[in-house]
């Protein structure tokens, strides 16, 4: 894996991208605000479904009005976060809060397929039937745990780092066993 990783963070493009003194901070803004616009609107719907915030709204108003905006914050933030990986790849699969981080992902995968058939594509059914009400508000819980945990996660990614830097660790480690 770590042969992979090093060549695709090696790439010309990734290079220049990771040096670059205005590139690589202007994407990881472009990120930020990707995840604020696609957080902000899953808080809102998440409260919502609770009952703690746009009370004079019906949850499906909140949902659909939200959905387009949501999709359009995740592709940003997802692009973004695509190319500040691939510009330091080997750096990333080495920080255990950038492996966290893609564990939470996958569980909030999980989150959407129990979730999303019946509840967030059918939210004009959710008011009103307590059983679906119940469901709605597990998965609004469920949300707003992962979601805050992603976001400390990879806030903590800039702040963690492998201990010898890379790639010469796993040297190191092969070294180290041969002896």
């Amino acid at each position: 894996m770590i042969p992979i990783l090093i060549a695709v963070q090696n790439l010309s493009w990734f290079t220049d991208l990771r040096s670059s003194a205005y590139m690589y901070p202007s994407l990881l803004a472009l990120h930020l605000v990707g995840i604020s616009l696609f957080g902000g609107l899953i808080l809102i719907t998440d409260l919502r479904i609770l009952g703690a915030a746009m009370k004079s709204f019906s949850i499906a108003e909140v949902i659909d009005r939200t959905r387009s905006f949501k999709q359009i914050g995740f592709v940003f933030a997802a692009g973004c976060g695509v190319l500040l990986f691939c510009s330091k790849a080997e750096a990333y699969y080495y920080n255990p809060l950038f492996r966290a981080k893609v564990v939470l992902f996958a569980l909030v995968a999980i989150h959407a397929a129990l979730f999303k058939s019946s509840i967030y594509n059918r939210p004009e059914s959710i008011e009103g039937n307590p059983a679906l009400m119940s469901k709605a508000r597990t998965a609004a819980w469920v949300s707003l745990i992962l979601w805050t945990c992603i976001l400390i996660a990879g806030r903590g990614i800039g702040y963690i780092s492998a201990p010898f830097g890379l790639h010469f660790a796993g040297l190191l480690h092969g070294v180290t066993n041969a002896l």
